[in-house]
């Protein structure tokens, strides 16, 4: 097997395991935002919130968010390496 195909070959290895921690992400930050939600019912009064549980799943929140960009970056960049992008 050439080297070229085996480049391609671990690329496609790679963007495939990117691209399945991305929707892990995904779906963790969509449960996430249904918490916060959750935390900050419309309905209820201000004072009965659960601010500080709605901040510390909001940072949780962020977290993942800013790994899900960094992840959704590396598929960009895999793809277009692979001539998909």
């Amino acid at each position: 097997m050439s080297e070229l195909r085996q480049e391609r070959l671990r690329h496609e290895g790679l963007l495939s395991e990117k691209e399945r921690e991305a929707r892990s992400l995904r779906l963790r930050c969509e449960t996430l935002r249904g918490s916060v939600r959750d935390h900050l019912d419309p309905f209820e009064p201000i004072e009965e919130l659960n601010i500080e549980a709605a901040l510390e799943t909001m940072s949780e929140l962020w977290s993942l968010y800013m790994q899900l960009l960094e992840k959704l970056g590396d598929i960009r960049n895999i793809r277009k390496a692979l001539g998909r992008g």
